[in-house]
C-alpha cells in the first residue's frame, strides 16, 4: 500500500478529521436521489467500510492501516538504499547485521588488504572504519598484528 492511502486511511479512522471531511462533502456535492443513496450504501457496505448497522467499520480500516505497513525485516531493519543508516542495539541483531556485511563483502578464503577492504566496505556505510572495527570486534575479520591484512574469520 502506498503511503498515499495510509494518509487517507488515517483521516477516515480519526472521527474529529472524518466530521471535518463530511462537512466539506455535504458543502459541495449535490444531494443523492433515492436510487444514488440506495447504491451507494450497498457499494460502501460491500467495500467493507460499513458495519451491518450501517457505520463506518473504523475496525476494518485500522486493521487495513495496520496491515498496510511495510516494515522491514531481518538486516533491511536499519538498512537506507542499501546501506547500513542506523546500528541495532541489540548484541544479536547487531551480530546479524554484521554477518551480513561479511557475506557480501568477501569470499571465505580472500585476503584484502586494508585499502581493498576498506574500499568494499563504502558501498555498506558511510563511515567504513567504524564498520571495519565492529566486523574485527565482532570477530567476523581478523586482521594480521600490523593492520594490513584482513580476512573472514
Amino acid at each position: 500500500m502506498s503511503d498515499e492511502w495510509r494518509g487517507v486511511l488515517a483521516v477516515l479512522v480519526n472521527p474529529r478529521l472524518r466530521r471535518m471531511l463530511a462537512e466539506i462533502i455535504v458543502d459541495t456535492d449535490h444531494p443523492l436521489s433515492p436510487t444514488e443513496r440506495r447504491d451507494a450504501r450497498r457499494m460502501l457496505e460491500e467495500s467493507g467500510m460499513l458495519t451491518t448497522a450501517l457505520r463506518l467499520d473504523e475496525g476494518r480500516l485500522r486493521a487495513l492501516l495496520v496491515a498496510g505497513r511495510d516494515d522491514p525485516q531481518g538486516v533491511d531493519r536499519w538498512l537506507r538504499d542499501g546501506r547500513i543508516d542506523t546500528w541495532p542495539k541489540s548484541a544479536d541483531d547487531r551480530l546479524e547485521l554484521l554477518t551480513w556485511v561479511v557475506e557480501r563483502l568477501m569470499a571465505t578464503d580472500e585476503v584484502l588488504a586494508e585499502k581493498e577492504f576498506t574500499r568494499r566496505l563504502f558501498p555498506f556505510t558511510r563511515d567504513p572504519n567504524t564498520l571495519r572495527r565492529a566486523l574485527v570486534d565482532a570477530d567476523l575479520i581478523v586482521r594480521n598484528v600490523d593492520g594490513t591484512d584482513y580476512r573472514r574469520a
